[in-house]
């Protein structure tokens, strides 16, 4: 049986306030003694996940463990994809939507006893393909077009680091009082619908407790997409208190919900996948041929 060999890149500046070296050091430890070669090494960056998690590939390791949050992770998704690297997350960020996702803690004697055990599961990715350049952005939970890209555009570094995950919201209100709609055109399923906000969902919540696409799902290859076609605040308001208790019903005025593996976007809008922004349509959407192997508890 092959040794497994780990790499296991850490964002220093996730979080708010942990102790995040001491804590990696000891996680890394823990998996030396029991076998597991492990190479921890650090982002100074952007970008640097994707780098790093692309040398793990070449370097024939056989695990990857991205401690961070969901930026630091949907970076370093870029450097493996159509690999047959395992992936582990460890959640140290901001948000750890994925992590609550995959039910992985947030206690790292615990995560070293479950990437010990090494159960995995299969999910699949989404992968954004921007068509003036045709680069290609894959995620893992979800993209937005429209509204919550420009909140997301919006959210000041310094308020994320002191309140974390509540300064989407701050922003999302500050941005919702001066928002101004501009419509765009989303195909999908072979119709083609006018919207302010579409979500393209790999998993079935955002931000950590929005239910907007509910029944998608990372282990199937398709999308669920949440389209919008309001331009009313007012209206956006109602819906948000909907998201926030328990998902929006499918036959919802002014919302319309797909299952596909194929959507494409044109208009003037922002692009956001996985809480970072990637740029403005037009754009396509797809699904990976080659699942992701995830290790879980």
């Amino acid at each position: 049986m092959k040794t497994r060999a780990a790499i296991v890149i850490a964002n220093p500046n996730s979080g708010r306030g942990h102790d995040h070296a001491r804590q990696l050091t000891e996680f890394c430890r823990s998996l030396q003694e029991q076998g597991i070669n492990t190479n921890l090494l650090e982002t100074s960056c952007a970008g640097d996940a994707a780098l790093l998690a692309k040398r793990a590939v070449q370097e024939g390791a056989t695990d990857l463990i991205v401690a961070g949050g969901d930026g630091t992770i949907n970076e370093a998704l870029q450097g493996i994809i159509g690999s047959d690297l395992r992936l582990c997350v460890l959640p140290r960020g901001t948000a750890n939507v994925l992590a609550r996702e995959l039910g992985v803690s947030g206690d790292l004697e615990a995560a070293a006893q479950m990437f010990a055990r090494g159960r995995t599961q299969r999910i699949y990715a989404g992968c954004a393909i921007m068509e003036r350049t045709d680069e290609k952005r894959y995620f893992l939970l979800m993209a937005g077009i429209g509204l919550d890209a420009s909140i997301v555009q919006g959210v000041r570094p310094a308020l994320k680091r002191r309140v974390g995950e509540a300064a989407f919201w701050y922003s999302g209100v500050e941005h919702l009082a001066r928002w101004q709609p501009a419509p765009f055109t989303i195909e999908v399923s072979g119709e083609t619908h006018t919207a302010t906000f579409v979500a393209v969902g790999k998993a079935p919540r955002y931000g950590g407790n929005l239910s907007i696409t509910p029944r998608a799902r990372l282990s199937e290859p398709t999308f669920e997409v949440c389209v919008v076609e309001s331009s009313s605040k007012f209206r956006y308001l109602r819906l948000l208190a909907h998201v926030v208790r328990d998902g929006l019903p499918e036959d919802t005025r002014d919302v319309r919900y797909f299952r596909a593996t194929i959507a494409r976007a044109t208009g003037d809008a922002l692009v956001q996948v996985d809480g970072e922004m990637i740029g403005e349509l037009p754009v396509r959407f797809e699904i990976p041929p080659h699942p992701i192997e995830v290790i879980v508890p």
